[in-house]
């Protein structure tokens, strides 16, 4: 979780679930935080991160926010509070007498991440209205600002627009904050591995209990790093696993000299799915990022599941923290995550790194078999799809080529 520091629990609460969806933790200062006067909210908001994170030990977020008049450009800014306690609303009211009543509430958001600030803003325009005395001493300035366009009940826009700013940020944030010392050891099995007992010898494996009599092997390539092979519970021809040769847990975990191998052989993999079935593959990893945080995948072997599916998968994932990546190597930046994520490679070959929290198994497949009007074959385990595996076999097997 990331920390949020506020006196103010209050003007966050129409914002729980996104909150809870961000994980960030509102706590209050056991001491008012040091705030210096002036009209620059960059200047202030910067002073109490440093401050902040002098105290805490660690980056955490502070917020600022204010009213800006039309009539006294920058006023009172940062200093709104100080204000408004000293005028009141009648006050504030005679300072704006003849004078446009028109301005703009700004929420600012930072922190002071390895020394420098991060900052994310929102402003709306409105105008204050003082027909009607606030109920809320605490809450003066929501209550009298009217927005020019509408709020929920007891929240301000400006809140909202800076929370939302923070979010295209807040997974990349969770990453550099929430990690721990040291990396778990790459190689470590605990238990059974279906998948390293199928590459030690087929013949003694689950895909032999089921399909020994049947085929000999599943795969249709190996090199000394990959192998690729259909999956059991194959819910249309095509789709294959491409597994990692060493077991690790997942393939943020890859030694990095092989992620250029990695791409191209998924590069190839994806020709060959191209030209045999005329679809642009999916791609997608459930994985642990570590070994404190096990993921929803089935087997804990690193493995990217390969379909020549049409499925836009994002809209079934959006609510997730995401964070867009370029290449197969930003999976490394998960090794000493805290938390298990969601690989996905789009038809398009868009690429996406998903927050993994409370994931079910197999919920991406669940997601492609329900959108190409298959639920029934969700889970492996209930269609194991023999005839689409044996079939995928014949058709693959020599045409993957680097």
């Amino acid at each position: 979780m990331i920390t949020l520091l506020t006196s103010n629990a209050a003007k966050y609460a129409p914002f729980a679930d996104q909150l809870e969806r961000l994980r960030i933790q509102l706590e209050s200062p056991k001491a008012p935080l040091p705030e210096i006067q002036t009209l620059d909210f960059a200047e202030a908001l910067a002073a109490k991160a440093r401050r902040a994170a002098e105290r805490f030990g660690r980056a955490v977020l502070v917020d600022d926010a204010g009213l800006t008049l039309e009539a006294y450009p920058s006023f009172p800014g940062p200093l709104s509070s100080v204000v408004i306690q000293a005028l009141g609303v009648a006050g504030l009211r005679r300072l704006l007498a003849g004078l446009s009543e028109r301005g703009a509430m700004e929420c600012h958001i930072g922190g002071w991440f390895n020394g420098v600030l991060r900052s994310w803003s929102g402003r709306v325009q409105g105008h204050l209205n003082f027909s009607k005395p606030p109920a809320d001493p605490k809450m003066i300035l929501t209550e009298i600002f009217v927005p020019e366009t509408p709020s929920p009940a007891g929240a301000l826009s400006h809140r909202e627009r800076a929370l939302a700013a923070l979010a295209n940020d807040i997974f990349e944030l969770h990453l550099d904050a929430n990690t721990r010392d040291g990396e778990p050891n790459r190689s470590e099995r605990s238990g059974q591995c279906v998948f390293c007992d199928e590459l030690e010898d087929e013949t003694v494996s689950v895909f032999g209990e089921i399909l020994g009599d049947r085929l000999a092997s599943r795969i249709v390539y190996e090199d000394e790093h990959f192998v690729v092979m259909p999956p059991l519970g194959e819910f249309m021809e095509g789709g294959l696993l491409l597994l990692a040769r060493p077991h690790i847990p997942s393939f943020a975990f890859l030694p990095d000299q092989l992620y250029e191998h990695l791409e191209r052989l998924l590069g190839a993999i994806g020709r060959a799915l191209t030209q045999f079935y005329e679809a642009r593959p999916l791609v997608f990893e459930h994985g642990p990022a570590s070994q404190w945080s096990k993921g929803g995948c089935c087997v804990d072997h690193a493995h990217l599941n390969i379909f020549p599916a049409r499925v836009d998968v994002h809209p079934h994932l959006a609510a997730r923290m995401s964070l867009r990546v370029d290449s197969l190597a930003a999976l490394a930046r998960f090794r000493p995550a805290e938390f298990g994520y969601l690989f996905v490679q789009e038809n398009d070959g868009s690429r996406r790194v998903y927050d993994g929290r409370d994931a079910p198994a197999q919920l991406v497949r669940r997601i492609v078999t329900s959108a190409l009007g298959r639920p029934e074959r969700g889970d492996w385990r209930d269609y194991p799809g023999c005839d689409e595996l044996i079939a995928t076999c014949k058709a693959l097997r020599g045409r993957i080529c680097l």
